[in-house]
């Protein structure tokens, strides 16, 4: 799942991951994420977030939401914020990239973390 709350950005996203042959739900915003994750909770093998998604409930909200019906499922954080404000977070099984990220170190990531991310 792809939740990113840029259009353009998102739909480059779902792009380069159906291209490489990923199955793709999206997410413009953290609320619409959490209601997809309330749907398809047990189809979904990986989370990838923006954690500024505008007004209202942020990425950190999205990935406790989805912990909270999948407290394994691996988790990639994509920000301008810092590596701190993760690591206080406190999400295991998570990594987060930095902004501006490359589409290869992306596609790592997330291959990473469907084989299991050691944090």
């Amino acid at each position: 799942m792809i939740v990113e709350d840029e259009p353009l950005i998102r739909l480059a996203l779902m792009d380069m991951f159906e291209g490489a042959g990923f199955a793709v739900l999206e997410a413009g915003d953290a609320s619409e994420a959490m209601a997809l994750l309330d749907t398809y909770a047990g189809r979904i093998g990986i989370l990838l977030t923006d954690i500024r998604l505008g007004d209202g409930p942020d990425g950190w909200d999205v990935a406790r939401h989805a912990r909270s019906q999948l407290e394994d499922l691996p988790i990639v954080f994509v920000s301008g914020d810092s590596v701190g404000d993760w690591h206080e977070a406190g999400f295991d099984r998570s990594v987060m990239l930095a902004k501006p990220v490359a589409d290869g170190d992306l596609l790592a990531a997330v291959r990473t973390g469907l084989e299991g991310i050691k944090q």
